[in-house]
């Protein structure tokens, strides 16, 4: 096999991170008998799982293949081949609660590490938004919603809160809920919050705004983030339709931006945004910790000539001097970014909502903790240890992930020898 630079780069990462005691699995209860435990440690079963995510293995078998094949370095991780079979069974007999907590000492690990710092912001952002873990023949044990398909067939959805530091380089999901069956992310959003916060509460530095969608939006829910001492961001639809019709009508007709984004191209279409702010309805009604309001118009410019023009709203208890115009144009993108970026990572390098390892019981959720984790691991290595510094300051643009996918298996065959292009 041709040794690269990245493969032994991506190897020292790896390994580096492995180390880390959140990588133990000391959180996790074994659920197997005594017969079970004998012959594999569950530390080993756990760690064919998060590689096999990492590695972006798409099914339990591919699983047992990567882990057949493993060398050296692979070897110190997983000492032999794993079953399948053997994952089949475990996987729903796990807990999803000691897996969250496993996920929050991955977090807290890579922000000591100083992993998470907020890029191009003065502080950290926390967005939180939900997300369809895919769509299951049963409730995943009352977890899931019942749903109907137009041809009335029935089918439940999973559903959960996540909340992605969209401040930082690499993304990372801080945390997940299960979002209860009979209600919406408006009746949960308190519950995740406050479990959220009591999990963080000792990094008060972590994050200091609160990014919601509009399906969040609500002076309740303001209340509690203004209670918590976190100033929110919320974006404002027509279901908060006075609100909605008052920024409308101070901002709709405001032509001279404060701040616009330089043209980009994306997906062969140029796009810019553009940010017009009013501070009169700053304690709008009862909403007393409203401090600004926000407009932000999107243009796009297709080939053909063709212009649209999309304007979106926002509430925010931001205080006045705290972000630059340009600083709150790079919060509100850091929310599309969690939607264009973690969720799409998700669901099309995962195939998260679509191809399941496993479905049996609530293995939707146990399984969507270790890709969590994986996820985190990897963005870590493509958003930041992979991106080389050019002449200018500014950093190479993220390698394809089918590359980062292609240089992760590598390494776990290759030799552990220093490479003699990179040290």
């Amino acid at each position: 096999m041709k040794v690269i630079a990245e493969n032994v780069r991506v190897q020292k990462f790896l390994g580096r991170q492995l180390k880390s005691p959140a990588f133990r699995w000391d959180k996790v209860a074994d659920p197997r008998d005594r017969r079970g435990r004998r012959w594999k440690r569950l530390g080993e079963l756990m760690n064919g799982m998060l590689l096999g995510f990492i590695s972006g293995c798409g099914a339990l078998r591919e699983v047992e293949t990567l882990t057949r094949g493993f060398g050296k370095f692979g070897r110190r991780h997983v000492g032999r081949r794993i079953p399948d079979t053997t994952l089949t069974d475990l996987i729903p007999r796990l807990s999803p609660t000691e897996l969250r907590e496993q996920l929050i000492s991955q977090v807290k690990a890579s922000w000591r590490n100083k992993e998470m710092k907020p890029v191009g912001l003065p502080c950290g952002v926390a967005t939180i938004d939900g997300k369809g873990l895919g769509a299951l023949k049963h409730s995943a044990c009352g977890t899931a919603q019942l749903n109907h398909q137009e041809d009335g067939s029935e089918y439940y959805l999973a559903r959960a809160f996540r909340v992605v530091l969209s401040s930082a380089e690499s993304r990372p999901c801080l945390d997940q809920m299960s979002i209860a069956a009979k209600t919406n992310e408006m009746g949960d959003f308190i519950a995740f919050y406050d479990r959220f916060l009591a999990s963080y509460g000792d990094n008060n530095d972590l994050f200091e705004i609160v990014d919601v969608d509009a399906g969040m939006t609500s002076k309740a829910n303001a209340d509690r983030v203004h209670e918590s001492l976190k100033a929110y961001v919320m974006a404002l639809k027509a279901g908060q339709r006075e609100l909605l019709a008052e920024a409308e009508r101070l901002l709709g007709n405001r032509r001279k931006p404060e701040a616009e984004t330089p043209w980009e191209r994306y997906q062969g279409k140029r796009m810019q945004r553009r940010l017009f702010r009013t501070y009169e309805m700053a304690g709008y009604h009862d909403w007393h910790h409203l401090r600004q309001v926000w407009r932000v118009e999107q243009i796009t410019e297709y080939p053909d000539g063709r212009i649209d023009r999309e304007q979106r709203y926002f509430l925010s208890s931001v205080t006045s001097g705290r972000l630059t115009p340009e600083q709150i144009l790079l919060v509100v993108r850091g929310h599309w970014r969690v939607e264009n970026d973690c969720f799409w990572s998700l669901d099309m390098q995962w195939h998260e909502d679509s191809a399941p390892w496993c479905t049996t019981g609530r293995s939707t959720e146990i399984l969507s903790w270790i890709r969590l984790m994986a996820y985190n691991l990897v963005q870590l290595a493509r958003r930041r240890t992979l991106r080389k510094k050019l002449p200018d300051g500014r950093r190479q643009a993220p390698p394809p992930w089918k590359d980062v996918f292609a240089w992760i298996n590598q390494a776990w065959h290759i030799a552990l020898e220093p490479c003699t292009v990179c040290g």
